[in-house]
């Protein structure tokens, strides 16, 4: 806010910047879980969908207490509030809600990166799970000591919004807080973006299709920019001018606002992939790969047998499956967790020689909560697939090839 911004101006600016992107997680959300319903039922919704909407109904709560509680005070001076006849009641009232904005704020980041890890456990094999254990406990140990922070900023407690006890009560500089909490923050937020890259990267897929998805998780990094604009607001607060809190926080109430938002924003796009169905962009994810043979089968063009590795007309052998809750995802294929499955095809011997031909497909186990009744009803494997086709020529005087 410039020193010519009125008040009125300061406050369309402030409605402006929250309203547009409260409505938009209040779009993203259900349509999150729509993707995720659309694409294997009530039994494809996980933890990190459940953490998502706690994430929601915190970031509401942040919403009215901010836009609607500090509304009156924010953008104005202390010492101006102080000279109008509800002074003193006007400005514990804002502290009031200060005091529980910072509790929800530390809520809503929290939540919102716990959704992400949540959903990270869901999409990985179990190898990659260490590094998830282990930034959980980071966003835990962030929140609980931020929290004891906030609540026991000052001695007595009643001292963060009762103005009459700042006199006497022993507080912790509000700067202070602000700051050790936003840079281990922003430290997090770098680490969560750039967590599933080399898992994507490994994917057996076209590099195309590689950098789709690893640009898709890095559109976090919006998030993080907010985090570091919010902490660049922080240090240029003059400590000597700390106690016009209604004025000089009111670009953090602001960004702080929006960080929630843009946050779980960018928590529910990489399960969106169902939706971009409705656009016309699904095939962006979806591909096949395959290497045919150019070698003509001799002999009639009758149907041949099918055989496979497990005596049925198609096998499977998989391996890292770790199934379970997290084992699905809307639209999307589990990283490292493949499987394998062949077909052999022979055809009848003529003039002394066979041919077979062996084709393996690989995919994620993302398909097997759809059960093989979707596959009897003629529907594809959906996700991310890769075809390989071999074929082998048999002699039956002794010699073979492969091509």
């Amino acid at each position: 806010m410039s020193a010519e911004e009125s008040l009125a101006d300061f406050h369309a600016r402030l409605d402006g910047a929250t309203i547009s992107t409260y409505v938009l997680v209040m779009c993203f959300v259900p349509l999150k879980l729509w993707c995720r319903i659309r694409s294997g039922g009530g039994r494809n919704l996980g933890m990190d969908d459940v953490l998502t909407v706690i994430a929601l109904l915190v970031a509401n709560a942040f919403f009215y207490v901010c836009v609607l509680g500090m509304r009156k005070s924010l953008g104005m001076h202390v010492t101006d509030i102080l000279q109008t006849p509800t002074g003193i009641a006007d400005l514990t009232s804002f502290l009031k809600y200060v005091f529980v904005g910072q509790i929800f704020y530390l809520l809503g980041i929290a939540v919102v990166k716990f959704s992400i890890i949540a959903f990270y456990w869901r999409l990985f094999a179990v190898t990659a799970r260490i590094p998830i254990f282990i930034m959980a406990g980071v966003v835990f140990s962030w929140l609980m000591a931020l929290l004891f922070l906030v609540i026991f900023t000052c001695d007595p407690i009643a001292a963060s919004w009762d103005v009459t006890l700042q006199a006497s009560a022993k507080c912790i500089e509000l700067k202070s807080i602000y700051l050790g909490g936003s840079i281990p923050n922003v430290i997090t937020d770098g680490i969560l973006i750039i967590m599933p890259i080399p898992y994507v990267w490994r994917l057996h897929a076209p590099i195309a299709q590689r950098i789709i998805l690893a640009g898709m998780f890095t559109l976090g990094i919006f998030i993080a920019i907010v985090s570091i604009i919010r902490l660049n607001i922080f240090m240029n607060i003059n400590i000597a001018t700390m106690d016009d809190v209604t004025y000089n926080f009111r670009e953090v109430i602001i960004w702080s606002i929006v960080e929630v938002n843009v946050g779980l924003v960018c928590a529910c796009l990489p399960s969106l992939k169902p939706a971009l169905s409705i656009v016309g962009l699904n095939r962006i994810f979806s591909f096949n790969h395959s290497r045919p043979s150019n070698m003509k089968s001799p002999g009639p063009s009758t149907q041949p047998p099918s055989y496979n590795r497990s005596g049925g007309p198609r096998g499977q052998r998989k391996k890292g499956s770790t199934g379970g809750l997290f084992s699905t995802l809307g639209g999307m294929t589990k990283l490292d967790d493949e499987s394998e499955e062949y077909q052999l095809t022979v055809t009848p011997a003529v003039h002394g020689k066979s041919n077979a031909n062996v084709g393996i497909a690989r995919m994620s186990t993302d398909n097997e909560s759809r059960g093989s009744g979707s596959r009897e009803r003629g529907g594809g494997f959906g996700g991310i697939q890769v075809q390989h086709d071999w074929r082998v020529s048999v002699d039956q005087n002794g010699s073979h090839g492969t091509r």
